[in-house]
């Protein structure tokens, strides 16, 4: 037995070596997104840290299980050198991997504020602009390269190798296969519980890193092969039952019905800015920012000065800006098995009017999906870079630059019979944030590598409005401009999970002095469905998580998803709900830096975590029913 206990010993040791150097690379995704986690102090990091080797062991067994047997399964073969020369490759092929999936979030977080899913394997992530990205990712993050080679070599390094010299010398008969099965058997069954995170009725999840601090730094305790892992499989929502069928409908409905008595056909353009963070915009912010345009443009619209996203991702934006389908659930909608759903939509109400409906964007033909979705969602026409006459102003990334391809938008526009309806979502603000050579020095660098790109698409757009003018439908348009998500972050109210949803709603409407002034109702995308049904004068019954922003009597809210957590804001509180129960509540009028958490003042905090779960229960029950439509 002394030979076996020999191997565990150096499997122990082996095990330690995994378990330190995923500590090592938890600490450096904290370092690189440390401006996100600035409200953790030492005391709270080291907690995070500590409790997070839970989740790492749990993540490290189940990839490693192959690896675990051979090392600890009775018998002397494991004193060959050859055997061990196949344990130390296996042991640095599958770590290593698991390592750089931790070094590519450590980057890929700054983007969408949250651990990578098993989404990453699908077509919309491996495709055409996965390979077309991939120099530029690895030219401007080139240094995590060099830290991962650093952490394998490492890997290699501080991997214990058995010492010939040193191997007991057991002999190997019936009783010492009894003995050796016996503590494998044993030691396995420790291993599975270490696996399953634990002794609870469920196995560990990542709703459980909640266990340990706010939700919004639920992706530290985390790590990427976890997330990973939890989520492969996961295509199916199973509805929440919070409520009898008589009762969900008092709680919420997304049933809403309008009646007026004239139509007006105004063309609706809808301009969906990509990465937008209204911290950008200076005239939202008081101070001076990135889109001296659209700070003018400010002056005479009507503002929504509290509107946020319903997603952190472009694929989460169009089903919540088009169809009222706000992103409740891990995968998204368009990724979904549920994305051939009927549904409602803009499109699908407009064209009941006449009205000619199409998608514009700038990037490669099946980019995120967006062509299939506007196909279910109703469009007559899609354009994306194939329909772009040329070559020429390919920006070498995603598509064609924003200047150029929102002069081809005016022009395309002004073939159409009114009235129509289109949307137009712009690219060039996305990383790698390259902007044409001949603007470069022109904008602003600002802080953060985004704002450049920012200010060439603020420029962009002032130059589409000085085209548009001279069009004949101009005067005759509501134009709607917003964002899909928000992106970098430089102040902590734009870093916590409140301002970290916050982005621009512009109503303009050129001969509509109505369309002016600032609104602090809150609103969010899917509210721009039913707030154009309203305002077009449709009389018709719609599915839709929003509501009318003309509407300010109605209780207006927006709803999030993200690492597991439920989040509501209405009224001047913010709820957040892990699906049996809630975690935070704040008050964001007297707290928008959400650091008093008032959780035990259950009585007010009821009211909001019954529509939440009724929110919930509406919309998982109907996605999985087919049921997000009337007819």
């Amino acid at each position: 037995m002394k030979n076996y206990f020999y191997h565990i010993k150096i499997f122990l040791y082996r095990s330690s070596v995994l378990i330190l150097l995923f500590c090592l690379s938890r600490f450096l995704f904290y370092l690189f997104n440390v401006s996100y986690f600035e409200s953790i102090n030492t005391t709270e990091l080291i907690k995070i840290m500590f409790f997070g080797i839970r989740f790492d062991i749990s993540a490290l067994y189940y990839f490693n299980l192959i690896f675990i047997v051979l090392s600890l399964i009775p018998g002397n073969y494991k004193n060959n050198k050859s055997y061990q020369r196949i344990l130390i490759l296996l042991f640095l092929i599958i770590n290593s991997s698991l390592l750089a999936l931790n070094f590519v979030d450590t980057k890929f977080f700054d983007f969408e504020h949250k651990r990578l899913t098993a989404d990453i394997f699908s077509s919309e992530w491996l495709g055409e602009d996965f390979i077309t990205l991939l120099p530029a990712f690895i030219k401007d993050y080139w240094y995590l390269i060099i830290i991962w080679v650093a952490l394998s070599f490492g890997l290699y390094k501080l991997y214990p190798k058995i010492n010939s010299s040193k191997i007991p010398k057991d002999n190997f008969n019936f009783i010492g296969i009894l003995k050796q099965s016996g503590v494998f058997v044993l030691l396995m069954s420790i291993g599975l519980v270490f696996g399953r995170g634990g002794f609870q009725l469920k196995p560990l999840r990542v709703i459980h890193a909640a266990e340990y601090t706010s939700a919004k730094d639920i992706p530290l305790v985390l790590n990427t092969p976890f997330t990973i892992l939890k989520s492969l499989g996961t295509k199916s929502v199973k509805p929440s039952k919070y409520y009898s069928k008589d009762d969900l409908d008092s709680v919420y409905s997304p049933i809403i019905n309008y009646k007026h008595d004239d139509i007006k056909k105004d063309n609706i353009v809808i301009i969906i800015l990509e990465s937008f963070s209204r911290e950008y915009i200076g005239t939202l912010n008081n101070r001076s920012g990135y889109t001296p345009f659209l700070d003018s443009l400010i002056e005479n619209s009507l503002v929504f000065t509290r509107a946020f996203a319903n997603g952190k991702r472009s694929m989460e934006a169009l089903p919540s800006i088009m169809a009222g389908l706000p992103a409740l659930t891990d995968e998204t909608y368009i990724t979904s098995k549920y994305s051939s759903n009927k549904i409602n939509s803009i499109a699908t109400e407009l064209d009941k009017l006449g009205y000619h409906t199409s998608f514009f964007h700038g990037g490669k033909n099946g980019t995120m999906g967006f062509d299939k979705f506007v196909k279910i969602a109703g469009f007559h026409k899609y354009y994306g870079k194939n329909e772009y006459p040329t070559d020429k102003d390919y920006d070498g990334n995603w598509g064609i630059y924003d200047e150029e391809y929102l002069q081809y938008f005016s022009t395309k526009l002004s073939e159409f019979k009114e009235p129509f309806f289109t949307s137009v979502f712009t690219l060039t603000s996305h990383h790698p944030y390259e902007i044409p050579e001949k603007y470069k020095g022109k904008f602003p660098i600002g802080t953060l590598n985004i704002h450049e790109s920012i200010g060439y698409t603020d420029y962009s757009l002032k130059k589409f409005f000085e085209t548009a003018k001279k069009a004949d439908w101009y005067n005759n348009t509501l134009f709607i401009i917003t964002a899909d998500h928000t992106a970098q972050a430089e102040s902590y109210y734009y870093n916590n999970q409140l301002g970290n949803y916050a982005i621009p709603i512009i109503l303009f409407h050129p001969s509509d002095s109505s369309f002016k002034g600032k609104s602090s109702i809150i609103a969010q995308q899917a509210d721009l469905f039913p707030t154009i049904i309203n305002y077009i004068g449709i009389n018709d019954s719609i599915i839709c998580f929003g509501n009318s922003l003309f509407e300010e009597k109605e209780n207006h809210f927006t709803v999030n998803y993200i690492n597991g957590i439920f989040q509501l804001i209405e009224d001047h509180f913010l709820l957040q709900f892990n699906g049996n129960k809630s975690v935070a509540f704040y008050d964001i009028d007297k707290d928008s830096l959400l650091q008093n958490n008032m959780i035990n003042d259950s009585l007010l905090m009821l009211k909001y975590e019954k529509k939440l779960k009724g929110i919930i229960q509406s919309y998982q029950e109907r996605l999985v029913n087919n049921r997000l439509t009337l007819n």
